[in-house]
């Protein structure tokens, strides 16, 4: 006995693990899971050196796993002006102009998630907004979805985006309005973007802001540029959570030749899914949508990809041993995807390709994922930012596809894989599993249990690791939170509580 390096007794244990669903002791040590039961049976394994922490009825659950994060993107941004807090349109300028103020010759001035939808004015900023700013230093303000941009003057003149770039918007007179979307809002990575050694040196900011939330693990979309920034990372001792590692497309002929697959890598740095886009956001207006916009009356968005291209890019990726996760939010690009995958591969429920977001998912759409055991991998917080009554969702849908959007209850009745994620607009699992709980209507509305599940044992299934975390089980990975509260007994305080402890690897890893 007397391995552990860490025990924990008398506390409120929620182990995920439906065979063994509550205990009051664990006892950690060797990076593992040694023994989960009564306090008497994990202080068993109490040694000289052992530190014994006494929870006194706190709850304790699984470490959190986001499957559905842009960590390594985050780290991208930490130098960036914020927008998230502007309450109109005239605070966004201001801030601007302080970048402006601050700025270093032939430096960009980038600022982050602006959200229209909270301004009174509820419209997008433009290249004349942005000009108010400087029309002279280039300014790219990126909108919260990443769906699009606005740009000023400045900008515009060295992007120098051709006009029939998809996604390119101008007035009806034909000049530029500074929005770009999908396509061309991806130009503006090639001037803006950081090195990987400067994603690596930042990143451990943003881990620290992760670990507090009580994310151990993250499924973490990457470039070429960030699957690099977590290689340097992993070398420099920088790497304090797991990371599911989510290749962008256009890597897969590169790991192909270099004859990787799903699984390579560690504990700590593994390669996972392959990401494929096929619509774009609602609040862009670019989600593909079977009925029109309630307030564009004459879009329905677009499909990044025909059927058959995407079945060939699915059929690509299933053939190289990887897992596909698909970008889709509206229900013509969810329908769009099933079509594809049922065309791409045979059914293989082993496969595991998710499609991530799956907001407008249908009835019928959540059967075809059943019979291909596809997973849903979606995002509650988008509940309580934009899809609670009078929101940025209402006005995109109207009253009834509002209802129906994010349908958690009815996805885990069809015994559909569900796994938890943030997409980092906000991070929090916290902040989601309230939302999920609390949720407006009742298709949304799950569990504190199955919310709690989703976070943890579904994004571990996703990951093809539900052998080493997602459940407090002995012998699995020694990642754990400590909660300030109980969401089981206050599950309408959920988002106001806080992550006491952090545990990974089996040792203390934050503390509040």
């Amino acid at each position: 006995m007397g391995d552990a390096s860490l025990v924990f007794v008398d506390g409120d244990i929620h182990t995920m693990d439906p065979a063994k669903p509550r205990a009051k002791g664990i006892a950690f040590g060797g990076g593992r899971i040694l023994a989960v039961g009564t306090s008497a049976q994990a202080e068993r394994w109490a040694g000289k050196s052992t530190k014994i922490i006494d929870l006194t009825g706190k709850v304790l659950v699984p470490g959190f796993v986001d499957a559905h994060a842009h960590l390594m993107e985050s780290a991208a941004r930490v130098s960036n002006l914020q927008l998230a807090h502007c309450r109109s349109l005239e605070d966004v300028v201001h801030v601007l102009r302080s970048g402006v103020a601050r700025a270093k010759p032939g430096e960009w001035v980038v600022a982050d998630d602006w959200d229209e939808s909270h301004w009174p004015e509820a419209r997008y900023l433009t290249c004349d907004d942005l000009d108010r700013a400087s029309s002279s230093v280039p300014i790219a303000a990126i909108r919260v979805d990443r769906h699009m941009a606005t740009v000023n003057s400045a900008a515009l003149a060295l992007l120098a985006i051709p006009r029939e770039t998809r996604g390119f918007e101008a007035d009806a007179s034909g000049r530029p309005t500074g929005i770009l979307k999908e396509e061309a809002f991806g130009r503006i990575w090639d001037f803006v973007w950081p090195s990987a050694e400067r994603l690596a040196a930042n990143f451990p900011k943003v881990a620290t802001h992760a670990l507090s939330l009580g994310i151990t693990s993250v499924h973490d979309i990457v470039s070429e540029t960030e699957l690099l920034a977590y290689q340097f990372a992993k070398s420099q001792g920088r790497l304090p959570l797991r990371v599911y590692a989510m290749v962008r497309h256009p890597l897969l002929p590169h790991l192909e030749s270099a004859g990787l697959t799903r699984g390579f890598g560690d504990d700590w740095l593994r390669l996972g899914a392959v990401k494929i886009f096929s619509d774009g956001s609602l609040g862009a207006h670019t989600a593909a949508l079977l009925e029109p916009y309630e307030d564009e009356p004459n879009g329905t968005g677009f499909l990044i990809h025909g059927v058959r291209e995407l079945a060939n890019l699915l059929a690509r990726t299933h053939g190289a041993g990887f897992q596909a996760a698909v970008h889709a939010i509206g229900d013509r690009a969810i329908g769009s995807v099933l079509d594809a995958m049922e065309a791409a591969f045979p059914e293989d429920r082993g496969a595991r390709h998710r499609i991530e977001h799956a907001e407008l998912v249908r009835s019928e759409h959540i059967e075809r994922m059943k019979t291909r055991g596809i997973i849903a991998s979606c995002q509650p917080n988008f509940v309580g930012q934009w899809s609670l009554p009078a929101g940025m969702y209402e006005r995109r849908l109207g009253q009834d596809r509002l209802k129906r959007n994010n349908p958690y209850r009815e996805i885990l009745r069809k015994r559909v894989a569900l796994a938890f994620g943030s997409d980092g607009m906000p991070y929090g699992p916290l902040e989601g599993i309230h939302w999920a709980v609390n949720a407006p209507f009742d298709a949304q509305r799950i569990t504190v249990d199955e919310a709690f599940a989703a976070y943890t044992r579904g994004g571990a299934f996703a990951g093809f690791d539900e052998a080493n975390k997602g459940t407090l089980t002995a012998g699995k990975l020694g990642d754990a939170v400590v909660i300030e509260g109980d969401p089981w007994r206050e599950p309408d305080r959920t988002r106001r509580m806080r992550v006491a402890l952090v545990i990974v690897d089996g040792r203390i890893a934050y503390r509040r």
